[in-house]
């Protein structure tokens, strides 16, 4: 289904807490206001059945930190509806060594993890946990869980760990794993720590042995490397950005958002669903897509 700029809606991402075991600085929280309430496993799965409805065939699980929820492994086998073609979840990785095999039997494809960068001090700096050992040992049991291509997710901060992209590249390619740079995306105080991605991507661009723009992934470039891959996400500089955004988002309480960027537009989803009211819940999710538009509205075409 197509919102009324031409976007299909393919993918959802799903909140499904807002507890987290870290304390990254530059975290957005997935821009979701304060949840009153978790969904439990079923009712996020009676959602996703809908979702499957409409034509959404992707779904993210993310927090907060989801393998925080003990019942996670029950919200992926809930998601794992006909009509879903890849479940993957968004972690910091620091609880993900004892539960990877867990949750792909349980139905889960592929996971992200947030990795800034591998030297401990700045890790503590950044996520105010000491826990990078436990986050490596998370990707190689992700790895050995068959949950790939592993994307390693790296936001990449002035002054901080700006110069170590290279090292970052060694480290996934010897993993297979695929390294997502991402642009800071904050309007306050931490944008001290914004930096453009120009220069990784002109070095990108030196030793890549193709390239090629995902229309289908908010227009990012994605690289072929002599010893692996890596991808682009420039949210705040890449005019093509909204215009290819795909996605829903719910909220752990229950909430259709349809931008990451706004709080002023959320559709109740949860009620009628708990209500037994599905024809209403349905039309819900036909008022969140109407209710879709590019938050930067300015048309490079």
């Amino acid at each position: 289904m197509n919102d009324r700029f031409g976007r299909p809606v393919k993918g959802l991402r799903i909140s499904v807490t807002e507890k987290c075991n870290f304390d990254c600085f530059y975290c957005h929280r997935e821009g979701c206001p304060q949840a009153r309430s978790e969904m439990t496993a079923g009712e996020i799965g009676e959602i996703v059945k809908l979702a499957a409805e409409i034509g959404v065939d992707k779904l993210k699980i993310t927090g907060g930190e989801p393998l925080l929820r003990r019942d996670i492994a029950d919200v992926i086998s809930a998601v794992s509806v006909p009509g879903i073609k890849e479940v993957s979840m968004t972690t910091n990785g620091a609880l993900l060594a004892e539960r990877a095999h867990e949750l792909a039997e349980a139905g889960l494809n592929r996971v992200n993890v947030s990795l800034d960068t591998l030297d401990p001090k700045k890790f503590e700096r950044i996520t105010g946990s000491r826990s990078l050992d436990a986050v490596l040992s998370g990707v190689d049991a992700a790895v050995d869980a068959g949950l790939g291509p592993v994307k390693l997710n790296m936001v990449v901060l002035a002054g901080l760990n700006d110069g170590e992209f290279r090292g970052m590249l060694d480290y996934a390619s010897g993993k297979g794993a695929i390294v997502q740079f991402i642009e800071l995306v904050d309007g306050g105080k931490n944008m001290k720590y914004h930096s453009r991605l120009d220069g990784i991507q002109a070095e990108l661009e030196k030793i890549a042995v193709s390239t090629k723009t995902r229309w289908d992934m908010h227009a990012r470039r994605r690289y072929t490397l002599p010893g692996g891959e890596a991808e682009l996400v420039c949210p705040m500089h890449n005019s093509e950005f909204c215009f290819h955004c795909t996605r829903l988002r719910l909220t752990p309480d229950g909430r259709l958002k349809p931008c990451l960027l706004r709080n002023d537009n959320l559709v109740d989803v949860i009620s009628p669903i708990r209500d037994g009211d599905m024809q209403l819940a349905r039309q819900r999710f036909l008022d969140a897509i109407s209710k879709r538009e590019p938050y930067f509205r300015t048309n490079p075409k």
